[in-house]
């Protein structure tokens, strides 16, 4: 049970930006997709950073956030913001 309620967080995690991304890129909104793609590889490297060195964070809290949380969101938001991208050309040249 534990398995899947994990996988579920990260799919999740994934899920969330990548339709957010995809959104927002189709809505022709680069700047706030930027924006959140740029936040949530900040908190991807910080708690990278905090795995292996002392910076007040417990180190496999820090750990388990960024693979369990970070990475997928990561994956997701680019993912999304690629597919956003393609959509959006596509609509550009319908019209």
């Amino acid at each position: 049970m534990t398995d899947l309620s994990i996988f579920l967080g990260m799919l999740l995690c994934a899920v969330i930006p990548f339709a957010v991304l995809t959104k927002l890129m189709r809505a022709g909104k680069s700047g706030a997709a930027l924006t959140s793609v740029s936040i949530i590889g900040a908190v991807l490297v910080i708690s990278l950073y905090a795995s292996g060195r002392p910076f007040g964070v417990d180190p496999v809290f820090a750990m388990t956030v960024a693979m369990l949380a970070g990475v997928p969101a990561l994956l997701g938001s680019a993912t999304g913001a690629f597919l956003g991208w393609l959509l959006r050309r596509r609509d550009d040249r319908r019209i």
